[in-house]
């Protein structure tokens, strides 16, 4: 008999699970939500309230022993992927993990290897900027094609929300995801820039880094407020506690235990070469300035993200785009208009990787098709990042050891 539905288990009812995954995954046809798993009751039983699920869990290991489940989404901090994973994929379970995959090599190849023994379906967060994305997945075929030529150069700094008002330096909440020192700090936290740099160019050969934490002390909003927030929704769609914890007092006070900027010079396997930086500011910037859009310069044309537009290209092979405008240009649009959003939260008509990324593993389940953010995505991506670190420590050029066919 075809299976015709996945029965789906989510560990981490956090902001992510009650803002995105949950709301999505509850409306699938080809979903049924069994089990969440969390640390605190009150959470476990707003997502059972809110959102259907049938069982509840406090022990994430007994959810795995008890539950009748397909698929784990794990979606808890950093620290715990590790363990989480190989429990999952051990029993046989299909996985999502939320970035990251892991903060050291050693870790993401134990789970690689465990996901390929176990023969299971794996996604690994995020799927933003990737060719999941038909736009992205069209603009690496033009660079393929010659619509740049030989590339030049290129450059991205990744900093945060900073045209969405006053720049937050760093997450208003959640020490465990984003402060302590196994959640990696922000070089983990925003992986969307080694996403993006490789799904228009291909894969890395080398990184060359500095990195460091250049402030440490931080106030965030206390964990409580959350569970506050959860006790008074009534609707799931309406779920985000981004829409009020930007707004709330930081009371708490945090050490930064991790690196909070990084910036690295990748060299890519194409022979190009380009600037990245990870981290955050903390002051304001002025509107329309701040944000970095990845740039990249070549012999034959140049491609820029931003600028009201998702990317746009002007080039001497006007031959290999659709049409250009009167300057020159080609415009792929924009989908979906954040800029009076708080954060930038998915908006509608935008590529949701939260939505998208649950509808491909599902997919992937059903159909016994292979991710296209998949194990070997996810150690390229980590490897980038871990490299960077480890370049920064030694003052040496970290070659990379993994690959990824893009």
């Amino acid at each position: 008999m075809t299976q015709d539905k996945v029965k789906v288990g989510v560990v981490g009812c956090g902001v992510v699970a009650t803002a995105y995954y949950l709301p999505y995954l509850m409306k699938m046809d080809t979903v049924d939500l069994v089990a969440v798993c969390d640390l605190y009751r009150t959470r476990t039983e707003a997502c059972a309230r809110l959102f259907g699920a049938k069982e509840q869990y406090l022990d994430y290991y007994e959810m795995l022993d008890k539950a009748d489940l397909d698929a784990i989404f794990i979606l808890t901090a950093p620290g715990t992927h590790v363990p989480f994973t190989l429990a999952a994929v051990e029993k046989g379970k299909h996985v999502l993990i939320q970035k990251p995959m892991a903060t050291h090599m050693d870790d993401a190849r134990t789970i690689a290897a465990a996901i390929r023994r176990a023969g299971v379906k794996a996604i690994i967060e995020p799927s933003s900027n990737t060719l999941l994305d038909p736009d992205y997945a069209y603009l690496r075929e033009l660079v393929k094609a010659g619509v740049l030529g030989d590339i030049l150069w290129f450059s991205l700094a990744w900093t945060g929300p900073t045209t969405y008002g006053p720049a937050l330096g760093g997450n208003p909440y959640g020490q465990a995801a984003f402060y302590d020192k196994d959640s990696g700090g922000f070089l983990f936290d925003l992986p969307y820039a080694p996403t993006q740099i490789v799904s228009v160019l291909g894969a890395c050969k080398s990184v060359f880094a500095q990195a460091g934490i250049k402030v440490t002390d931080h106030r965030i909003v206390p964990e409580e407020k959350y569970d506050e927030f959860l006790a008074g929704v009534t609707d799931p769609d309406k779920a985000n506690y981004w829409d009020v914890v930007v707004d709330l007092p930081r009371t708490k006070a945090v050490k930064m235990q991790a690196v909070d900027q990084v910036y690295s010079m990748y060299e890519m396997v194409d022979g190009s070469a380009g600037t990245c930086h990870v981290g955050r500011i903390y002051h304001p910037v002025l509107p329309g300035t701040g944000g970095g859009n990845l740039q990249i310069f070549g012999t034959e044309g140049n491609l820029l993200f931003g600028a009201g537009h998702m990317a746009s290209i002007i080039s001497t092979r006007k031959d290999l785009l659709p049409y250009v405008d009167a300057a020159g240009w080609y415009h792929i649009p924009s989908r979906g208009d954040a800029s009076k959003a708080k954060w930038p939260q998915p908006t509608p008509g935008a590529f949701n990787y939260y939505h998208q990324s649950s509808q491909h593993l599902i997919d992937c389940i059903l159909e016994d098709r292979t991710p296209i953010v998949g194990v070997d995505w996810g150690l390229h991506i980590t490897e980038m990042m871990v490299g960077a670190l480890e370049s920064s420590r030694t003052g040496q050029r970290y070659d990379m050891t993994t690959t990824v066919d893009v």
